[in-house]
Formats: structure tokens, C-alpha cells, sequence
């Protein structure tokens, strides 16, 4: 059996054609680009991501065909949070919202005195990356919208109905919506209530792995698919990069370094002292669950930083430059937190920041400081994690864990042993595991993983004990720099 997924990024969208056993047979990639404007305001229009879903399924099918290969299954994961209100056609009313968006912090700081009881209900902060507040925001600032909105969707529900006709959504997408009760996986009311939006206007919800209905003969004259394939929502990006990495079990943790960075721990139930300062989401596999610590730029500030003092360069000449400079970055410290602060206090205010700056200092110190930075809060999620399971195994993924020198700057920072597997696509491998399971192939995603984790080989880093030391002294300064900045507590 062969499964396309589809990878729905924030910077573009993957196909990716698998074989039953996890061999990649074909792939088409699209490139695209939210609108980053004034106010925190980050905008992107749905066409981008109708466009490139039907240029992947012509490309890979026109190709298959002529391979003699057959697309019998598509399964979906996508960036999460990104909202689209539809009128009762299905036709967007406005540009998305993206999750990076931050129009909303008015709107969560009103809400900040009722946390306890939203961490309680739903697993997480009142925070301006879930899709709910930009609900509340479209009902408040938007009420002609608001009224014309038919449903809510996220940017997963949207393709798979221009896909099947169906509207539904995953409980993976309603947990980053805080409105979904974490524990019955149903639209909790109270949530509902406190901001603002009524439950008719959300999908239906569904477990990940569920197929959520079949490609129709529009769709499959369009793009050459055959008609009647199941469709299969995996769940969202980071839970599917999460399984891809082998978080099946307590105990293994995922680090991915992609737009943004995100840490994953599996967990087998919602922690009863579960507190504000980690988010707990359903995973893509059924009746388990994601502990969640975020990074809200991590590979995006490192595009930020070539674009204008590297441009020219390639990734293979800049991992050089980084390797070249001593760790600490020659005592250049950076706070990087240029689109806002994450957990615990989720603060939209935070900006970047660059410390110990002298007439000596070099862009490349500022470089690898800035990675460090990164990596730094990046500890500072782990160990928030570390206190709710025990991690015995840490696994890296995403873009700049490409990057041998930003993956030995994280060696040196956890001061853990760290693993890579064969290319940076655990998130497409993820999708694959969970739609084995969805079709019957394999009866759980940890069988799936025993199947499709034997492909590509697996990259081992072991820390350097000075290192370890030196860069928990260089963290400690970097949160007390924050502090000083901004007056919270990391």
C-alpha cells in the first residue's frame, strides 16, 4: 500500500509518496509565505495552500503513473492554529489568521485572571497562538465576519474539505484551540462562554487517524487521483513529527527545530498537578497524550539573520562560520524571543535582544550566538518537561537540526545525549505511521514505528563536559537578562 502525505509547513507544503515499509517513492515540494505586517499582524490567503495541495497531487500522480505506482491513501498534518473563517459555501471570508499572529495579546491579557481555570479544563494558558482567541478577536473587532461565519476552520479542516466535502476536525487541532475540555475531548461549554463562540460554528471533532472521508471525482479529475481513496487526518504537525521521532511511550521527548521550536514528551494521562507552565495536548495517537514546551522562532530568526548579514551564503559555508566560533560566542548573549515569549508567561511583548556587544564582536559571534540563545530556551522548556515525566531519551528533528553545528550546540546545552534519524522528515514519517494504522496495515503506531523507523540511519551526538558547563552558567545569564528586560520570571 502507498500513502501520499501531505505537510501542510508554514513556509510551504511537502508530498511526500511513501510504500507501505516507510521508502520514500516520490516527492513534490511548494514554497509559499505568510505576510508578516505591522501591530504583530501575520496574514497568509488560503489559495496559497489550495494551490500547492493540487500542484503536489498532479505532480506526484502524473509521476507515479509513469512509474507504474499507485496512490492508494492521502493523509494530511499540518501547522495547527492557523484560523479561516468560511461562509456556509465554504468560501474563506478573510485572509487567515496565522498562529504566529499577535493581534490578540488585548484579548488574552483580559483573560489572564481565569487560567487556573482554563489550564484546567483544557491543558494550556490563555495564549495569542491558539485558534480560539482569534475567534474571540474575528466576534470582537470583526462582527460583520463573525456574523457571515458559517464555521471556524483550521487550515487542515479547509484542505481536507476541498479534498472530501467533509467538515470535521481532529482532536490534535481542538486541543490548540482552548476550547476543547483535554479530558472528554468534546467542545467544552464553559470555554465556550468565556470566549465568545459558539460551539455550531466548529467542526465536529474526531480521533487523529480517522478517516475522515474519501476523495471525491472533482478532486480526482483535477488532480489525477483516483476517485474514493481515503483521506486520513494524522493529527497536527508537531504531534506527527513527535511519533515520527518514536514519542509512542513516556519516557522519549522530540525536539524539533523547524519556524518555531518545539519540545514533545508523550504522556499515558493529563497530570493532575498540571500547571500553566507547559501545554498538554492530545497526541496523534489515540488515547495518549503531548506535554508541550515552545520556542516561538527558531529556525525563522536564523533565516532572519542570513537574509541580512549572510545572504550569499550557503547552509554548508554558514554551519563552517558557526563551528569556527568558541562556545559562549565569545560572551555574546541573545535572548531570542523575537516574536514574543512562550510558555510560562506568554509574553507577546518580548523581543530579541543582544548583550555583551563590544567593538571587537563579530557577526559570526552574533550568529552563533544567536543559535545558542535558541538553544538555551530551548533547555529552559526541557527542563519544565522533565518535572512532569522522566526523559530518558532525546530525539532532534526539523530544519536547522540539518545543521551538525547547531545539533552539537544542543548536545552541549541539555548536557544529554541526543539522536537524529536519517533526514529531517520524522513529521511526514509520523503521518505515515498514523495512516498505516488508520488502513489496517499495522495495529498500533508503535508497530508502525517498529516498520517505517528502520529507514535511514541514525545520528548519535555526546556532549562535551566543559562545554555543559560553560553554557549552564551562559543560560543562567540569559534568563537573568530577560528578567532584567521585561521584569518576569523565565
Amino acid at each position: 500500500m502507498n500513502i501520499l502525505v501531505l505537510d501542510v509547513g508554514t513556509s510551504s507544503m511537502r508530498g511526500i509518496l511513501f510504500s507501505g515499509d516507510g521508502v520514500e517513492l516520490l516527492s513534490k515540494q511548494c514554497t509559499y509565505k505568510p505576510d508578516y505586517m505591522a501591530g504583530g499582524f501575520v496574514e497568509q490567503d488560503p489559495c496559497d495552500w489550495e494551490w500547492a495541495m493540487y500542484e503536489i497531487l498532479r505532480t506526484v500522480s502524473n509521476e507515479a503513473k509513469k512509474q507504474s505506482v499507485q496512490i492508494d491513501a492521502i493523509s494530511l498534518t499540518s501547522q495547527r492554529s492557523s484560523m479561516i473563517p468560511v461562509d456556509k459555501g465554504v468560501r474563506p471570508l478573510c485572509r487567515a489568521i496565522m498562529w504566529q499572529d499577535k493581534r490578540t495579546a488585548g484579548i488574552c491579557e483580559r483573560l489572564e485572571r481565569e487560567n487556573e481555570r482554563i489550564v484546567r479544563l483544557c491543558g494550556a494558558r490563555v495564549n495569542p497562538v491558539f485558534s480560539g482567541v482569534k475567534m474571540a478577536w474575528i466576534r470582537e473587532e470583526r462582527p460583520d465576519i463573525y456574523e457571515k461565519t458559517y464555521k471556524f476552520l483550521v487550515v487542515p479542516d479547509y484542505l481536507i474539505y476541498l479534498l472530501t466535502g467533509n467538515l470535521c476536525t481532529d482532536y490534535t487541532y481542538g486541543s490548540r484551540s482552548l476550547l476543547m475540555n483535554i479530558r472528554t475531548c468534546e467542545w467544552d461549554e464553559e470555554l465556550l462562554g468565556l470566549f465568545g463562540v459558539e460551539k455550531d460554528k466548529l467542526c465536529s471533532l474526531l480521533e487523529p487517524g480517522s478517516i475522515c472521508g474519501h476523495l471525491t471525482k472533482q478532486i480526482a479529475d483535477k488532480t489525477g487521483c483516483l476517485q474514493g481513496i481515503p483521506v486520513i487526518t494524522a493529527g497536527g504537525d508537531q504531534q506527527c513529527g513527535a511519533v515520527g521521532q518514536g514519542v509512542v511511550r513516556e519516557g522519549v521527548l522530540s525536539v524539533t527545530a523547524g519556524t518555531g521550536g518545539f519540545l514533545l514528551a508523550a504522556a499515558d494521562k493529563v497530570p493532575k498537578d498540571l500547571k500553566g507552565d507547559v501545554t498538554c495536548n492530545h497526541s496523534a495517537i489515540k488515547n495518549q497524550y503531548i506535554l508541550e514546551s515552545s520556542v516561538l522562532t527558531c529556525s525563522s530568526a536564523f533565516d532572519w539573520f542570513r537574509r541580512n548579514f549572510y545572504e550569499n551564503y550557503t547552509y554548508e559555508e554558514l554551519n563552517k562560520i558557526i563551528e569556527k566560533v568558541p562556545a559562549g560566542a565569545n560572551s555574546v548573549l541573545c535572548v531570542p524571543y523575537f516574536q514574543g515569549h512562550a510558555a510560562p508567561d506568554w509574553n507577546s511583548q518580548a523581543r530579541g535582544v543582544f548583550s555583551n556587544i563590544t567593538l571587537h564582536t563579530k557577526k559570526e559571534d552574533l550568529l552563533r550566538a544567536l543559535l545558542e540563545g535558541i538553544c538555551y530556551e530551548i533547555a529552559n522548556g526541557l527542563d519544565v518537561l522533565k518535572s512532569y515525566v522522566e526523559v530518558q531519551e532525546v530525539w532532534v528533528n526539523g530544519g536547522l537540526a540539518g545543521s551538525e553545528a547547531f545539533n552539537m550546540i544542543q548536545c552541549d546545552v541539555y548536557g544529554m545525549e541526543l539522536a537524529r534519524r536519517g533526514k529531517t522528515d520524522a513529521t511526514a514519517r509520523g503521518a505515515l505511521m498514523v495512516a498505516l494504522c488508520a488502513c489496517g496495515i499495522c495495529e498500533t503506531v508503535a508497530d508502525a514505528f517498529e516498520v517505517v523507523g528502520r529507514q535511514g540511519e541514525v545520528s548519535r551526538y555526546h556532549p562535551n563536559p566543559e562545554h555543559v558547563k560553560q553554557y549552564q552558567e551562559c543560560r543562567v545569564k540569559m534568563n537573568e537578562l530577560y528578567r532584567s528586560v521585561y521584569g518576569k520570571e523565565r
